[in-house]
């Protein structure tokens, strides 16, 4: 149990780092206005996603989280024999405590923008540990 719940914090703390770097670059250069003008004017999505980047670096995010979870999967999971149950909690209690406290931070700033990125952190998340797990165990064990 001990070690399962490190994990769930070193996954939480790597996930978390990893995206709010790549959030801030997908920011960097990003006039809120625009990302405002998405629900006020009439602005296709396609044009918002193109100006700020942040599918760029949500891929970006998924691939460095799928590389760390293959490595949590391959190295400390299969051979500790964890089961379903330590997966699930490996999977989601990382995502929606992530996804809670980014939603949490900056709530009064922006809320809808923190809504977007609260959602899409541990939508990624889920995702890439997903897809490691189970290239993991149907590929590998």
């Amino acid at each position: 149990m001990g070690t399962m719940l490190i994990l769930i914090v070193v996954a939480f703390v790597v996930a978390l780092l990893v995206f709010i770097t790549f959030e801030e670059k997908s920011l960097k250069n990003a006039n809120f206005s625009d990302m405002k003008g998405l629900f006020t004017e009439e602005r296709k999505p396609t044009e918002c996603i193109r100006e700020l980047g942040t599918v760029r670096y949500m891929v970006m995010h998924v691939i460095v989280i799928f590389a760390a979870d293959l490595g949590v999967a391959n190295f400390l999971f299969l051979p500790n024999g964890f089961g379903l149950v330590h997966i699930m909690a490996y999977t989601f209690i990382p995502a929606f405590v992530g996804s809670l406290i980014i939603l949490l931070v900056k709530w009064t700033y922006q809320p809808v923008i923190k809504v977007i990125s609260a959602l899409m952190f541990g939508i990624s998340f889920i995702v890439a540990a997903a897809l490691a797990f189970a290239v993991s165990y149907l590929l590998l064990a």
